[in-house]
């Protein structure tokens, strides 16, 4: 059954769009200013077996840097899983390290992997601190990164969190280094930063049994002023909360008052698409599949969230309208498998 309580859980938090030039990387002014807790993961294709590469922001003296490769019986490879946790300086105006714990390095071979990492970390830090994005759009960089080959094309994007990098490219257009995910830690017992271990392509959901019954009576549902066509297969399970069994939940709900939102709107949709694409506790967002419709008074994003633990794929729309009151989002969020099988149907509740 699809979770109320994740599906809810950003809808319930008070929102403050208070433009900051707090960052979590030292020396470095961001766009919109990072969480304790955020963290990104890249496919790091620098190395000769399938390789990622994650950093988690705990506070402004505090991350964490993590290598993860799979086991590759081709290759004759163990699974490798090396995890650095750094202090630094948080007074200082570049990356400064105080101390650091390492997990997981017992060869000479995770020796390389920790130096690899700790030259990443001051690599990315320093050229995100020149990188200086002033609103939400992803410039392209071209620049010479010895540690990835020479010349090479750097995407700055202020929507993902720490380093505000999405990708680097070779000068041939190789992708050498590739977003995954972006995620929050919830909790300090929220374990998705420390469990992640890549995905590839789209997951396949489980086979769900659910029959959609193309006679069930039409009607329509409203709550804070947006109105949807449903049918009698949906049942309402609490104020703006309708149910389609356990495949499918329907949320209403507002998103900060108009007193909350910022006066430039498009800082504030950066803000909301920066936050609605991000993963909660075991549930990663897969940024290749995202898709983002952006206008004046409408932001419609959809994601594809995997929980590897449960083996689940759900498709998650989020559609936010202005009104003068502050903000309203509807959020549809179905298992996968059932989207697949009847897209019409559920599309058609997104067009309503």
């Amino acid at each position: 059954m699809i979770s109320l309580k994740k599906l809810s859980l950003m809808l319930i938090v008070a929102l403050s769009f208070v433009h900051s030039a707090f960052s979590s990387v030292p020396g470095m002014v961001q766009y919109i200013p990072d969480n304790s807790g955020d963290y990104v993961y890249y496919q790091d294709k620098t190395f000769t077996r399938d390789s990622i590469v994650g950093f988690l922001f705990y506070n402004d003296s505090t991350y964490a840097v993590r290598y993860y490769a799979p086991a590759d019986k081709k290759q004759s490879l163990l699974e490798k899983d090396i995890t650095i946790y750094f202090s630094v300086n948080p007074s200082a105006n570049n990356l400064e390290l105080t101390g650091e714990n390492i997990v997981g390095a017992t060869t000479q071979e995770d020796v390389d992997i920790v130096n690899y990492l700790h030259d990443l970390f001051y690599e990315l830090s320093s050229r995100a601190a020149k990188a200086l994005l002033t609103d939400g759009t992803t410039i392209p960089s071209k620049q010479d990164y010895a540690q990835f080959g020479g010349n090479v094309t750097i995407s700055f994007n202020p929507l993902v969190p720490i380093f505000n990098i999405e990708s680097i490219k070779s000068g041939d257009g190789t992708v050498l280094f590739q977003l995954q995910t972006t995620g929050t830690l919830t909790s300090s017992n929220d374990k998705s930063f420390a469990q992640y271990k890549r995905v590839d392509g789209l997951p396949k959901d489980k086979t769900r049994n659910f029959k959609n019954n193309k006679k069930a009576k039409k009607q329509k549902v409203s709550a804070l002023g947006i109105n949807v066509n449903l049918d009698t297969q949906w049942t309402q399970k609490g104020e703006g909360v309708w149910a389609l069994g356990d495949y499918a939940v329907l949320v209403v709900g507002s998103v900060g008052n108009a007193d909350q939102i910022s006066t430039n709107q498009d800082y504030t949709w950066d803000v909301l698409q920066r936050m609605w694409c991000s993963g909660t506790e075991d549930s990663y967002a897969l940024w290749q599949h995202k898709k983002v419709e952006r206008s004046k008074d409408k932001l419609a994003i959809m994601n594809v969230f995997y929980e590897p633990a449960s083996n689940t794929v759900t498709r998650d729309f989020k559609i936010t309208r202005k009104t003068k009151d502050g903000l309203v989002v509807m959020v549809l969020t179905v298992f996968d498998d059932v989207y697949q099988k009847n897209k019409a149907y559920f599309d058609s509740i997104l067009k309503s």
